[in-house]
């Protein structure tokens, strides 16, 4: 019954996606915000909210039920055909997809992507002197009137790809299983389902997790019925479900290598020291550097391979694998290390920069070829969206003597003068532009946090047991990874989900339905681009920014301190008794 509930409201969401149209950057800005304002985000919120309170039902239902033969086939055959309906929708928002597309026919036609950038293949004049390469994209660009018009859709087409080489491959693949005469809705519609089949693996293979270390397999639906899922990736289509299935895999493979099955005995468990561990391991670590070759967050898993690794296995079968992994990993993300020529053209462009967020377009963009790591060294070194625990340090680091009160967060504490002091300080200590020091310095802080806490868990982390630990231990690192991150986008919440069930606490299922009010920015931004939200003093950009990311994750960590806390005084009771 909730499966069918369920996939009612998907049908609506199908419908409403429909009212999404593509908007032509084009138009000025009053008639762009005339179509954006009709775009029914909210209702679309609303369903996902129902949604996930369904999930939730579902979720409870499917552990008391695990007895039941049939519910394993049931979670699976609604989990398909949420999947299939969300196919006949529209991208919602997110439009990452035309970039999938445009990179998959450029490398099919045997050139990088991170050569040129969409940009400069749109406006190249066909008929003007250019290099040889660009002229075959610009030839691919007017094969087809779709592949033009994707082009053309392409977000932040200025700056070349940001996605390394399994990702390539795969939507080189999705282009040579797309006719040349598709439309632009086929070319998406194939891409969605080539991505979506890494996401069904990654159920698949999370059910094998379950019953590797005895859990239900009830916990399946965590995973397979999530809306946050269903949006990022059956609506939205983004390539996280290749790097999930992929580092799901090499997770179930290092937990075979390191943990027996929890049916199988100790001293047999004890045993895993074989042959077939090692080969296991050689596996695991390929899947995992085939992972980082995605996308490059597993790489952050790192320490707990090694860790593990050690102490199940030895250095000496240990250093095989790490050396495979270092190998492999160097060769998948080769093609986005700089040029030297290359980067010496457009670094100097990019230092000279004045907005913080996104670097010029080169002048000359049909002739200049991009420096292949520029999409991605932007990415690190620029992008700051829906995150919190990073917003609040670097706004108490940022100097704001100049900016309107408008764009100043009310949860600031630290003197003015004193960040203005301390930043010209860093500035001229490091030699660094004192607009990036505020950056730079809380990505810095942040990714230290984290790295202690990776590291202290990895070392931590018990020889015995039958993996639940270890799993754990996975969790919490990507989770934490996640929640550090200067960009939390709602879809990058889905590394941590296959691993939702290993956390021994609840709390952290809630936050795959605190993450969708991210959708919130756009519908402020669209109706309150210029005037102030509520009296507040914010546009609507600052209004999500400054208080309505409060509203996401505040309530949550006040719940995960207590739940903690609980835990912990929880512990202590039962070691006294003992």
């Amino acid at each position: 019954m909730l499966g069918g509930f369920s996939a009612a409201i998907y049908t609506v969401v199908v419908w409403l996606s429909w009212q999404f149209e593509f908007v032509d950057r084009s138009l000025d800005f009053a008639e762009m915000y005339v179509i954006l304002r009709k775009r029914p985000i909210v209702p679309v919120l609303f369903c996902f909210v129902v949604l996930f309170i369904l999930y939730l039902f579902g979720q409870r239902t499917a552990l008391k039920c695990t007895a039941n033969r049939a519910l394993v086939p049931t979670v699976f055959g609604f989990a398909i055909g949420f999947r299939l309906l969300l196919l006949a929708s529209d991208p919602i928002q997110e439009i990452d997809i035309y970039r999938y597309v445009w990179d998959g026919a450029v490398v099919r036609v045997g050139i990088s992507p991170c050569r040129y950038s969409p940009q400069q293949t749109l406006d190249a004049d066909a008929d003007a002197p250019m290099p040889d390469d660009l002229g075959r994209l610009v030839e691919l660009r007017d094969s087809s009137p779709a592949l033009h018009e994707i082009l053309r859709r392409v977000h932040f087409g200025h700056l070349p790809t940001v996605y390394p080489s399994v990702s390539q491959a795969v939507f080189a693949a999705a282009s040579f299983t797309t006719p040349n005469s598709a439309s632009v809705r086929t070319h998406v519609v194939i891409m969605r389902c080539w991505l979506l089949v890494f996401d069904m693996v990654t159920i698949w293979l999370l059910l094998l997790i379950l019953r590797h270390v005895g859990k239900p397999d009830g916990w399946v639906l965590a995973y397979a019925w999530c809306p946050l899922v269903m949006k990022e990736f059956a609506n939205s289509g983004h390539l996280d479900s290749i790097a999930v299935c992929l580092t799901t895999g090499a997770v179930y493979l290092s937990l075979k290598a390191f943990y027996r099955p929890s049916l199988v005995g100790e001293s047999e468990r004890d045993g895993c020291h074989s042959a077939e561990s090692g080969w296991t391991t050689m596996f695991a670590t390929a899947l995992l550097a085939l992972a980082v070759g995605a996308k490059l967050y597993p790489v952050v898993l790192v320490p707990i391979f090694v860790f593990t690794s050690l102490r199940r296995l030895g250095w000496r079968r240990t250093l095989i694998p790490a050396v495979t992994f270092v190998l492999l990993t160097g060769v998948l993300c080769a093609p986005m290390l700089p040029r030297s020529s290359d980067a010496d053209a457009v670094g100097e462009l990019a230092s000279q920069q004045t907005d913080n967020f996104m670097p010029p377009q080169p002048e000359d963009t049909s002739i200049i070829a991009q420096d292949p790591s520029r999409g991605l060294s932007t990415f690190l070194r620029r992008w700051e969206m829906n995150d919190f625990l990073f917003l609040i340090l670097i706004e108490n680091v940022k100097p704001t003597p100049k900016q309107p009160t408008a764009k100043r967060a009310w949860f600031v504490i630290t003197p003015e003068q004193g960040r203005e002091q301390f930043v010209t300080g860093v500035s001229q200590q490091f030699g660094i532009d004192r607009r990036h020091v505020p950056f730079l310095l809380t990505r810095f802080v942040t990714a230290s946090i984290f790295l202690s806490l990776a590291l202290w868990w990895s070392w931590r982390l018990p020889i015995d047991g039958n993996g639940k630990r270890f799993l754990e231990c996975v969790f919490l690192t990507l989770a934490w990874f996640w929640l550090l991150l200067p960009t939390q986008n709602p879809w990058y919440w889905i590394w941590a989900l296959p691993f939702v069930p290993f956390s021994r606490n609840r709390v952290w299922l809630a936050m795959s339905g605190c993450a969708l009010l991210y959708y919130l920015r756009f519908w402020l931004g669209y109706h309150w681009p210029e005037t102030t939200v509520f009296g507040t003093g914010y546009n609507g950009h600052a209004f999500f920014d400054f208080v309505v990311s409060w509203v996401e994750f505040g309530p949550w960590f006040v719940w995960l301190i207590v739940e903690y806390w609980r835990s912990i005084r929880l512990s202590s009771a039962t070691r006294r008794k003992l």
